[in-house]
């Protein structure tokens, strides 16, 4: 089993910052994702790694693990894989260190597509034996199979039950009203309140939405990331929003008034004289809201694009010869 450089899969140094990350994975989500490349297996595999790699370097205690195993590992490596004191029982417990160790499962409702994570990741993270060396067994998904503690009355300790990792998919729109999905997990119909301004990629938590736990141990969570489809008309950039409006020449020319699209319809916009083709305004307050901050929303960037005119009359086309001139361009007679 070899060893998972998420840093490099992320593109970002070890020393990064928590933000540098979240927007280094949300660069990549975009670009890899299963609706931006569909049938694409190359950038679908792209996409589970950067997945995976944020999981675990976009959650503190995850990071803080992941970073202490690097030497432990290079030590176990150096070794042949003899290294004693590299414990792979103590890494899947934590490290012995009375932490508790989060589970992913692969099993997961029809209606999701689950977290699918390399056996990297379900080695450290995962809490399950998964390596194929001798003496180690792999934990199947929705298999009743752990190496258990045991309490002091000799008996076995209680067993949360597993976490579920699942992906709901939803519009912009949605995301930028704010929703209420019903969905199907576990065989059982639940609601989830999805609120306006998530981002693409964002974990939801519901807390006991999980597994049933073993031994009158609690249930474990559900975490589902929220998947944003692409737009026909906007693209999103953290809270800001990007559009690119079509400007007839003389409008582009003269100035005037132009009418551009905004999550909450249209809105009439005034175009300076002489504009350039690629020219951008800013509609302040016409983007996206803030994820769970009242009342404030980023900004909509409007580019312009000049429209030229079509099927030109005789007059028209004389009279544009005529400017040429004026400016002293050639232009060549039809």
């Amino acid at each position: 089993m070899n060893y998972k450089d998420y840093y490099s899969t992320l593109g970002v140094k070890k020393g990064a910052s928590k933000d540098e990350i979240k927007k280094a994975y949300r660069k990549l989500a975009r670009k890899y994702h299963p609706d931006v490349n569909p049938d694409d297996d190359t950038a679908a595999k792209k996409f589970k790694e950067i997945s995976e790699a944020y999981e675990v370097l976009g959650n503190e205690e995850n990071r803080k693990l992941y970073d202490q195993l690097g030497a432990d590992w290079k030590r176990y490596k150096q070794t042949g894989g003899q290294n004693a004191d590299f414990n792979w029982q103590n890494w899947a417990r934590g490290q012995g260190d009375g932490r508790r160790q989060r589970a992913y499962s692969r099993t997961t409702d029809d209606f999701f597509g689950g977290g699918d994570f390399s056996d990297f990741f379900e080695q450290i993270f995962g809490g399950g034996f998964q390596t194929g060396r001798q003496g180690q067994r792999r934990a199947q998904p929705g298999a009743d199979f752990y190496d258990q503690p045991f309490g002091r009355q000799g008996g076995p300790a209680t067993q949360k039950g597993k976490d579920i990792q699942a992906e709901l998919e939803i519009t912009l729109e949605e995301a930028y009203k704010g929703t209420e999905k019903s969905v199907r997990v576990n065989r059982n119909q639940m609601k989830i309140k999805i609120p306006k301004g998530i981002y693409h990629g964002r974990r939801l938590k519901l807390k006991g939405r999980g597994h049933p736990g073993s031994r009158g141990g609690e249930p474990g969570d559900l975490y589902i990331r929220i998947s944003i489809k692409p737009h026909d008309v906007f693209t999103r950039e953290d809270d800001n929003l990007h559009a690119t409006v079509d400007v007839g020449l003389y409008q582009m020319v003269l100035g005037g008034v132009v009418r551009v699209p905004t999550m909450n319809g249209s809105v009439k916009i005034k175009v300076p004289p002489e504009s350039q083709p690629g020219k951008v305004m800013r509609l302040a307050g016409y983007g996206m809201p803030v994820f769970q901050s009242e009342n404030r929303k980023g900004d909509l960037f409007v580019t312009l694009q000049v429209s030229l005119p079509e099927k030109l009359g005789d007059k028209e086309k004389k009279m544009f010869r005529e400017l040429a001139a004026l400016r002293g361009e050639k232009v060549q007679d039809s």
